[in-house]
């Protein structure tokens, strides 16, 4: 079976008690500009292994349009950069809640919030499996 490389709506973390729990009682890994907060979820046939959250601060980008190409550039970021981190995760029968934070009251290069993204991916796969 070939991998999509879509990011579909089954990806997107829009359950509320989801986020609340994820805030409450996640782990954290960090390669700046990014941070993620992520916690294990049981496993399940239907749903994907990884739902993500982007979030871009008010307080760090006044103006909606700052903040709308920050979140287009991570969750493209996110979406060419997934296949390795969701297969990992299907392997292992895990399933997770993610929460991508952008930490930095600047913009970055879509080539350097690339490298970033993937270095955050192989941080949340290595801490977890460390445990």
């Amino acid at each position: 079976m070939e991998a999509s490389n879509r990011f579909k709506k089954e990806e997107r973390l829009c359950s509320k008690a989801t986020i609340e729990a994820l805030y409450a009682n996640g782990k954290s890994v960090a390669a700046y500009p990014l941070r993620a907060v992520y916690l294990p979820l049981e496993a399940d046939e239907k749903a994907p292994a990884a739902s993500i959250l982007i979030a871009v601060s008010k307080k760090r980008f006044k103006h909606a349009t700052d903040r709308n190409l920050v979140k287009r550039r991570l969750r493209e970021a996110y979406r060419l950069n997934k296949h390795t981190f969701t297969e990992q995760l299907q392997q292992q029968g895990k399933r997770m809640a993610i929460a991508i934070l952008y930490l930095d009251k600047q913009h970055h290069s879509f080539g350097h919030l690339q490298a970033k993204m993937v270095k955050l991916l192989k941080a949340i796969t290595e801490k977890e499996s460390a445990e």
